[in-house]
């Protein structure tokens, strides 16, 4: 007996991979009524991008509703910059925007980037101090919160790329 099966998918552009990651983060409601973000278990490529974009996007923080939450947002914000184009995107062009798209995603209230170095006191570290603290004096740690906030946010953009990209036949 033939059973009838679905193609594979493929992802073929960037673009199209970003359309993929962002059509299958779902927003769901736990049994307290909160409401978080997450790879539906029946989406294209699942495993792929769970492997590949989901887990490098959280670095060591899967799961964390705050970094499904920013993958939602950065997938569709790259989107939003890339339309409309004539030509696709290439990677390169993703990631000469993926600064512009962290710092308008990177939360700007004290209050809030604070709460966030609370919530896992390993993010109170720079990766690249000259990069994104070098001009910030140390008397302003809501400054400092909000540097550290986007050095993480352009990390994770530049994850979510590099991860799409390797779904992409060469």
């Amino acid at each position: 007996m033939n059973t009838p099966t679905a193609p594979i998918p493929t992802v073929h552009s960037i673009e199209a991979g970003l359309t993929l990651l962002a059509s299958s983060l779902v927003l769901a409601t736990r049994t307290d009524g909160a409401s978080y973000y997450m790879l539906r278990e029946d989406c294209p490529l699942h495993d792929d991008l769970q492997n590949l974009v989901i887990r490098p996007a959280h670095n060591g923080e899967l799961p964390n509703d705050w970094r499904y939450g920013m993958t939602y947002t950065l997938a569709h914000a790259f989107l939003e910059y890339s339309e409309p184009s004539p030509e696709a995107w290439t990677l390169e062009d993703f990631q000469d925007v993926a600064g512009d798209v962290a710092e308008l995603h990177t939360d700007h209230a004290y209050s809030s980037v604070l709460a966030w170095l609370a919530d896992n006191v390993n993010r109170c570290h720079f990766d690249d101090v000259e990069t994104y603290a070098s001009d910030c004096s140390g008397d302003d740690l809501g400054q400092l919160a909000i540097r550290r906030q986007l050095e993480e946010v352009t990390l994770m953009a530049h994850a979510i790329l590099s991860g799409l990209d390797a779904l992409v036949p060469a």
